[in-house]
């Protein structure tokens, strides 16, 4: 027996002065112990320090082999021009890795406002593979040994985009060595425990007929810190069920995103004549998720654009929405919706899976999203007209595109640039606990601090329910089936 105590607890949506501990047997939370209760000296008594114990944290949608590898690459986010970057890649490149990633690159951030020209990368990485992702992930560049190297490219345009992007990028990622691919997932499982997270869904996968090293991380759940929720990310209904998965999708694209204009709205761009473009017809999403639906598996797309949400949404329209409620059908992203389009989604009975922290580094006044959508940067990412329709939405990093660390994430649901989508500390939490294990189906196993439920607690030195400064919030300890796997 393990007794989890000296914390504040949070039980049925607020913490309970009453509690002063709790026995773990098994695993699981065996009593909810109260003051006055009595303590047994063979106990094994575990401190959790003064601090705010929590259900575990779960993120609902995250890239772990891709941010697990990129760990180990150059973080671009804090340059402060061209010259800054072709330095860093430069200094990387002397390590002579077969492939260098530069990652968190935004143009808009810069002076030039522009990506290195493939000349620049060629001048300070001419031997190593070379790809450098926009923070999106949806646009990149390589060097010249990295284009030659990748079968089928055959686009002239520097800045890849769309197909073009997703090929680079899965063929350069492919080519890993199983050494490689694990030491990834054991990276992201330490950046998830040190942002406050028990479980990630990730996706594995190329985003189109390949489920990649599916079955290498499968076997191998046990060996890593965290849980795993993984998702076959391709469109390979066979493939995915000879898996024996549940779900099938994840980053499979209906469209692109805001920042490279590539996400698909009914009206142009405020600062482009484009609409973006749909990736796939609307023919192909019924077709597949017809499929998909018939085999009783979670269908999970991503959509930003409000033309791909109404593609998806339509497609899932067309199920019974019993069904869909039941398989929980997801709109990943699901950013840009107008009133109309909330109350279709509400009808569907699909989940959007979104990504409080795109608001708080886009959503501000003059930010991205105004820049591309004008006044439409209003209807992103909206929390509050979901949950007053009665939609249960579910919360996320998009890790790597924003960090794990879930100090910010429910900073950003709480703090939303439209104060009307502003949640309750308490509808944030839960949408990072309860609404995520739900997402799952394990509500009867995870996401809440009751008796009977797996023993996983996140445990935090601030109080999320008072307002708190996100970035001076530490966790302390991460708690997975009774045993501690992370303690600062």
């Amino acid at each position: 027996m393990k007794y989890f105590h000296n914390a504040k607890f949070y039980l049925e949506n607020a913490f309970d002065p009453d509690v002063i501990g709790l026995l773990v047997a098994e695993g699981k939370i065996a009593r909810i112990v109260r003051e006055g209760d009595k303590i047994d000296s063979a106990w094994e008594k575990i401190d959790l320090k003064a601090g705010f114990a929590w259900p575990g944290f779960i993120d609902a949608h995250t890239h772990s082999f891709s941010g697990g590898l990129y760990e180990d690459g150059i973080d671009l986010s804090q340059c402060s021009g061209i010259d800054e970057v072709l330095s860093l890649i430069f200094a990387a490149s002397k390590k002579d890795s077969e492939l260098v990633i530069g990652w968190r690159f935004d143009e808009t951030l810069i002076p030039e406002k522009r990506f290195p020209t493939l000349k620049e990368l060629d001048a300070v990485c001419p031997n190593s593979r070379l790809l450098l992702r926009r923070v999106d992930g949806h646009s990149c560049v390589l060097n010249s040994k990295a284009r030659a190297a990748i079968p089928g490219l055959n686009s002239q345009d520097e800045v890849l985009t769309g197909p073009e992007n997703d090929l680079a990028v899965n063929w350069l990622q492919d080519n890993c060595s199983e050494e490689t691919i694990l030491k990834a997932y054991h990276n992201a499982a330490q950046k998830a425990l040190q942002g406050g997270f028990v479980t990630l869904h990730t996706m594995i996968g190329d985003a189109d007929m390949s489920n990649q090293h599916y079955t290498l991380i499968r076997d191998r759940l046990s060996e890593f810190d965290i849980g795993f929720v993984l998702y076959p990310q391709s469109f390979n209904i066979d493939s995915a069920l000879e898996l024996g998965a549940t779900r099938i999708g994840g980053c499979i694209l209906a469209d692109g995103s805001i920042g490279s204009r590539s996400a698909a709205l009914s009206q142009p761009y405020a600062d482009s004549p484009t609409h973006g473009r749909l990736y796939q017809s609307d023919k192909f999403w019924q077709d597949f998720i017809f499929k998909a639906h018939q085999k009783g598996l979670q269908i999970c797309v991503h959509c930003i654009g409000d033309a791909a949400i109404n593609q998806i949404n339509s497609a899932y329209a067309a199920l019974e929405s019993s069904e869909v409620r039941e398989l929980r059908h997801q709109l990943i992203h699901c950013e840009l919706c107008p009133d109309p389009l909330l109350d279709a989604i509400a009808a569907s009975g699909a989940v959007p899976v979104m990504q409080p922290a795109f608001d708080l580094l886009w959503g501000g006044p003059a930010d991205l999203y105004e820049q591309r959508l004008g006044e439409r940067h209003r209807l992103m990412n909206r929390f509050v007209s979901f949950a007053q329709r009665g939609v249960t939405t579910c919360s996320s990093s998009d890790w790597y595109v924003t960090d794990l660390n879930i100090a910010m994430s429910l900073h950003a649901l709480i703090s939303h640039h439209e104060p009307t989508e502003r949640l309750s500390p308490q509808q944030a939490i839960r949408s990072y606990t309860e609404n995520n294990a739900w997402l799952s189906h394990e509500e009867k196993l995870r996401g809440s601090l009751r008796e009977g439920m797996i023993a996983d607690i996140s445990v935090t030195d601030t109080d999320f329910t008072q307002p708190f400064d996100w970035q001076q919030a530490r966790v302390t300890h991460v708690i997975r089936s009774g045993n501690t796997v992370y303690e600062d």
